[in-house]
């Protein structure tokens, strides 16, 4: 099936609809600065500072005491968020393919990916703990590798959504990423400033991958309509 060809030089794949031209815009760049920033500074307060230790401590050690019955739940949620999460995002990643969607499936890719490795190469490479006293979880456990890769699946899901995501689609999947992230702190595997860690990580790594691909250009992945049926 042939290409739908536009003036200004665009081409529209057989299926898609067009998104409105325009220049690249800043903002997602500056965002993804901002809570860069933010997750810097957040783990050189709450990870290199004798109070900022003690707080996050005393922090996961009240949530996990108040939530004490729900621990066995979640433990099952942080265990099987994310293999759910892998298997939902295969339905519109294969719509996304079938629309040939391309740098949204590249923007899905490198959101995942980037988040996922990159919270596993900061938490034991590049980031350490001092030992100030504070050793609830001895280890470094900042940012939580957990919910940088249940996170970023929610926003692959957004990116790819058939349509286009509405507020509520990305409220629903924005909700799912913070009960993983209390899944994490009331079962004691981490911290609460790992979990605002990871969502600052997955969201600076959106707002970079936003701004280099130009999604704000490309249109929504396409919704497939079957023709209607006429009449003998």
């Amino acid at each position: 099936m042939r290409d739908d060809a536009h003036a200004d030089g665009r081409v529209v794949e057989h299926g898609e609809t067009a998104a409105t031209p325009g220049h690249a815009s800043g903002t997602p760049a500056l965002v993804g600065v901002v809570l860069g920033l933010a997750f810097a500074a957040l783990y050189l307060l709450a990870v290199r500072t004798d109070a900022g230790q003690r707080l996050d401590d005393e922090a996961l050690a009240a949530t996990a005491s108040l939530w004490d019955a729900a621990v066995p739940v979640t433990r099952l949620v942080r265990a099987a968020l994310p293999l759910l999460l892998a298997a939902v995002v295969l339905v519109p990643l294969a719509r996304a393919v079938g629309a040939r969607a391309w740098r949204r499936l590249a923007a899905a890719a490198l959101v995942v990916g980037v988040s996922a490795l990159g919270s596993q190469l900061l938490k034991h490479v590049l980031l350490d703990r001092p030992d100030l006293g504070h050793q609830a979880i001895p280890e470094n456990s900042y940012p939580s590798g957990h919910v940088a890769a249940v996170t970023a699946l929610c926003v692959a899901v957004v990116l790819l959504w058939p349509g286009g995501a509405s507020r509520a689609v990305v409220a629903g999947w924005s909700v799912v990423a913070l009960v993983a992230g209390a899944a994490n702190v009331v079962s004691f595997a981490h911290r609460p400033a790992d979990v605002l860690g990871s969502l600052l990580l997955v969201g600076a790594v959106t707002g970079a991958t936003w701004w280099a691909l130009r999604l704000g250009d490309v249109p929504p992945v396409s919704v497939r309509r079957r023709p209607p049926v006429r009449a003998p």
